[in-house]
């Protein structure tokens, strides 16, 4: 018995002598290791992804609804005649627009010296456009031709009446020169009645358009301008256009609502519209006009307001000559395009596509310069320029 239990100690002495040489091992091993050490943990945060660029929308689809083509001022003077002046500015618009729907004519088509009040008729020049305009664009009829009177036009079988001419996809509202928007209105008695009767009708007919809910353009043509030049002045002595606030602020009121583009024509000699770009000019909704003020009292004005326009308004083009000692004197015409979203506006010259507006200038003779300041001045504006409909 006691030599089991000498062996059993002797067994479990043993047991332990190993398992202690084991650790003395392990912890000899370890003994050139540095201790284990935590690393923090690092959260980066996620890249943020780039957002993906918006698409651009892209332009509404346009439907072309008609093509229309303004000109005026067909008189002979140092540019050559006006019927090749005319070939010459259809030939460039066929080449971009193989298709007119209709024209509009600012008045004026005869040029004798000393009778410029009514005196000369314009049938052999008007049958002559005719002829022209067809054998460039056959498919154009007459009753597609509108024609306004000038001051040295007396109103004849050609001349169209004032008023509203409708068509399909747009109107033109003619004002003739001699009884509805006169000029030499400060010097010619019973010009302030006539203009005031001409733009009460007009307020009538443009309120019942509204009320109708309107959407067609409406093309106001008449020869003489609305804005203030040196010929209203007492530069000149006549106050050519003096009351035009009278009809202005009737268009512009009804703008608001309707698609209203103002075409003219008349100031293509002494250089009246140098500030205003010469012969060619384009105002759209949004840009400012200077228009006359007028006292009932006097002829002229030296004064004027500058107006906020709501409607498109630019001078149609002339075909005959132009005298414009510091802008541009290029004859050309206005290229009316009438989509169901928006207008576009082209001006042609016999070379091709022309600015709708150049630089403006001062006007020398008569001087206009301490009446009209260079920040009345307009910039060169290229065509095409789109404006969107209402």
């Amino acid at each position: 018995m006691k030599n089991k239990i000498l062996a059993i100690i002797t067994i479990v002495m043993a047991i332990v002598v190993v398992g202690l040489g084991v650790v003395m091992v392990g912890a000899a091993g370890n003994k050139d290791k540095e201790p284990a050490t935590t690393q923090p943990i690092v959260i980066t945060e996620p890249e943020e992804a780039e957002e993906p660029e918006e698409p651009t929308e892209p332009e509404e689809p346009s439907e072309l609804q008609a093509t229309l083509f303004f000109a005026s001022d067909y008189q002979e003077g140092e540019q050559g005649s006006p019927a090749d002046n005319l070939k010459g500015i259809l030939n460039a618009v066929k080449e971009d627009k193989p298709k007119l729907d209709g024209t509009v004519f600012c008045g004026d088509y005869s040029n004798v010296s000393g009778k410029d009040n009514f005196q000369i008729t314009p049938e052999p020049a008007i049958s002559e456009i005719e002829t022209i305009l067809k054998d460039a664009y056959p498919d154009l009829e007459n009753d597609d031709m509108i024609f306004t009177q000038g001051n040295h036009d007396p109103l004849t079988i050609s001349i169209n009446a004032p008023g509203i001419h409708e068509f399909d996809d747009y109107i033109v509202y003619v004002n003739n020169t001699e009884i509805d928007f006169p000029w030499m209105q400060g010097k010619t008695s019973g010009c302030l009645y006539k203009v005031k009767h001409t733009a009460e009708v007009m307020k009538i007919r443009f309120n019942k358009m509204i009320e109708a809910g309107e959407k067609r353009p409406i093309i106001v043509a008449q020869h003489v301008p609305l804005h203030f030049t040196a010929r209203t002045s007492s530069e000149n002595g006549t106050g050519d256009n003096l009351y035009s606030s009278i009809v202005f602020d009737v268009v512009n009121e009804a703008a608001k609502n309707l698609n209203i583009i103002y075409v003219t024509g008349h100031n293509h000699s002494n250089g009246w519209d140098n500030y205003m770009g010469g012969s060619c000019y384009f105002k759209k909704p949004g840009d400012t006009i200077l228009i006359p003020e007028f006292d009932s009292n006097k002829t002229t004005t030296d004064s004027f307001t500058k107006e906020t326009l709501n409607f498109t308004y630019l001078n149609a083009g002339y075909t005959g000559y132009c005298k414009s000692d510091a802008a541009d004197n290029t004859l050309t015409g206005t290229v009316c395009e009438i989509y169901d979203n928006k207008f576009e506006f082209t001006k042609y010259s016999s070379e091709g596509v022309h600015p709708l507006s150049a630089a403006g200038a001062a006007c020398s003779d008569p001087s206009d310069t301490d009446m009209i300041s260079s920040e009345n001045y307009s910039k060169e504006i290229d065509s095409p320029q789109k404006v969107e409909r209402k």
